[in-house]
């Protein structure tokens, strides 16, 4: 796992826009992959003190990172064993100690979600071990990195977990294209920002032709009980509700398209296709918008 030029670029900017990393956690300790010259680039682009790239340079990790270009004062490390010298050995299928709760400022996975077996209960240690007011920023694949680890996430799923009832709010979703399945060698990176399903009540679908890795920063507003209700797909439930209302069941299953399907002519299906890379791809996609963070 490691600290790649994307990620490193939306920390930075999420830490120019006010975030604190006073006392950073990251999940698994965390290499540094971004090459001294994008380095320096990051330290003008974000006005830093370019005299802290050989500090972040000097051993291969990605501590000095935090402290030179994010303010950290503390940085703590999480991971299953000690074989990189973890500051915290815990397995996140299991619950936090509770002397883990709201200590950290920023909790920081930069891609370990996908290879842990239990989503719901490693997102309720990361969500724990929050501060009111801190940050969680989660980097994991979304499409086309099938076999990378267990799992490929939605935007949807994280605007679900995300939200008012777990006393979270999203601040950023964007998805990186890299044109490498190793995305840490990946240099060539596009950034799209995406909307909440729930707001455009429609479903924010994908199609790619390249790698698509998701990353989303969520901070912390409150402290309730996680997941006393569980999330729901955004379309089914207002499907549900719009039914429970009117009692019109036949209108909701025409509005999933469930009401049959007919094989398509080759011209219908070459059409059909070319309007779906029009509707749900990255860059002509009325769901995404490329930035330059």
């Amino acid at each position: 796992m490691g600290i790649n030029t994307s990620i490193a670029t939306l920390l930075c900017r999420a830490g120019q826009q006010g975030t604190s990393f006073g006392h950073t956690l990251t999940i698994g300790r965390q290499s540094m992959t971004v090459p001294r010259a994008e380095l320096q680039r990051l330290a003008r682009k974000f006005e830093l003190d370019s005299a802290g790239v050989a500090a972040v340079t000097s051993n291969g990790w990605a501590e000095e990172f935090f402290i030179q270009y994010l303010g950290a004062e503390h940085v703590s490390s999480m991971d299953y064993s000690d074989y990189e010298s973890a500051s915290i050995v815990h397995d996140l299928n299991t619950s936090i100690p509770e002397d883990l709760h709201e200590r950290f400022d920023a909790v920081i996975d930069g891609g370990s979600i996908e290879h842990i077996f239990d989503v719901k209960q490693v997102l309720e240690n990361y969500m724990q071990m929050v501060k009111p007011g801190g940050s969680l920023f989660i980097a994991a694949p979304a499409n086309n990195l099938c076999g990378h680890g267990f799992y490929q996430f939605s935007p949807e799923f994280f605007y679900r977990v995300f939200n008012e009832d777990n006393g979270f709010r999203v601040v950023d979703m964007v998805v990186i294209e890299t044109p490498l399945l190793t995305v840490e060698a990946s240099r060539h990176q596009k950034y799209f920002r995406v909307l909440d399903p729930e707001k455009v009540r429609k479903r924010v679908q994908l199609l790619s032709r390249k790698p698509v890795m998701l990353f989303v920063h969520a901070e912390k507003v409150s402290s309730v009980p996680l997941f006393a209700k569980s999330p729901y797909q955004s379309d089914f439930k207002t499907q549900w509700d719009e039914s429970a209302q009117t009692g019109a069941a036949e209108s909701a299953r025409a509005a999933t398209g469930t009401q049959g399907f007919e094989y398509l002519s080759r011209w219908s299906e070459w059409r059909k296709r070319l309007r779906q890379w029009r509707k749900h791809g990255l860059h002509r996609g009325k769901f995404y918008t490329r930035f330059d963070p």
